[in-house]
């Protein structure tokens, strides 16, 4: 449902665009490869740790001059996509949040003025805020909820649609953002990939893929500048 939604928006922009620990295999897929890469280029600061810490949850950790850009990339989108996400100014009480989306043909800019706990809610609608969902807003992040990221781990839960399994692969870099990558595979294929701190409120790294079994997402997110703000 949310791939859709962010597919369907970007369309309109640019014009088409807990559980018992279980063994699963790492997938042959690029972004696999493409954290590899991101690690080996950045250094050897996160292969020399095993593990994210957390405080047993997702905080927002929004700070003034908080900065992303990514680069998106889709079978679906004719060219590369920026994505900027900016934190203008923060406190306990209020965030203001500049969004801005840029496809081969048009632009989505968004300013909102919230309670950190409402910014999502406030961005919804528009593609640039769409498009922040996948950050902790988006409901995969419950699933590693309170659990400890240190490569290798790995847990499963059953539902409607079948097994979800989760494990985390690697550490990684992006943009000088350390990170912990995980997969999550419905009925033992892939369907997302993300790279996740609690330090941020947003991934050095996401994927989709829209069908069991595809071997390229549908839709992927990459950072390529931050800034961690005050």
């Amino acid at each position: 449902m949310l791939l859709a939604a962010v597919m369907i928006l970007l369309a309109g922009c640019g014009g088409g665009v807990g559980g018992d620990a279980t063994t699963a295999t790492a997938p042959a897929t690029d972004a696999t490869t493409a954290a590899a890469e991101s690690t080996d280029q950045n250094g050897d600061a996160a292969a020399e740790r095993s593990a994210v810490t957390f405080n047993g949850t997702w905080d927002q950790q929004y700070r003034t001059g908080q900065y992303y850009r990514y680069d998106i990339e889709s079978p679906n989108i004719d060219g590369t996509a920026t994505y900027e996400w900016e934190v203008v100014s923060a406190t306990d009480d209020e965030v203001t949040v500049r969004t801005k989306l840029v496809t081969p043909n048009g632009t989505s800019e968004q300013t909102v003025t919230a309670p950190p706990d409402e910014v999502y809610g406030e961005l919804a609608g528009s593609p640039s805020g769409s498009v922040a969902t996948l950050g902790f807003d988006s409901p995969y992040y419950s699933g590693v909820d309170g659990e400890t990221l240190s490569v290798g781990d790995s847990w499963e839960s059953s539902g409607a649609n079948g097994t979800v399994s989760f494990e985390v692969e690697a550490l990684s870099t992006y943009a000088g953002l350390e990170c912990a990558n995980f997969v999550v595979r419905t009925n033992g294929s892939v369907f997302w990939e993300s790279c996740v701190t609690p330090e941020s409120p947003l991934p050095g790294y996401v994927a989709f893929y829209e069908e069991e079994g595809d071997e390229t997402p549908a839709f992927e997110m990459e950072l390529v500048e931050y800034r961690a703000g005050d």
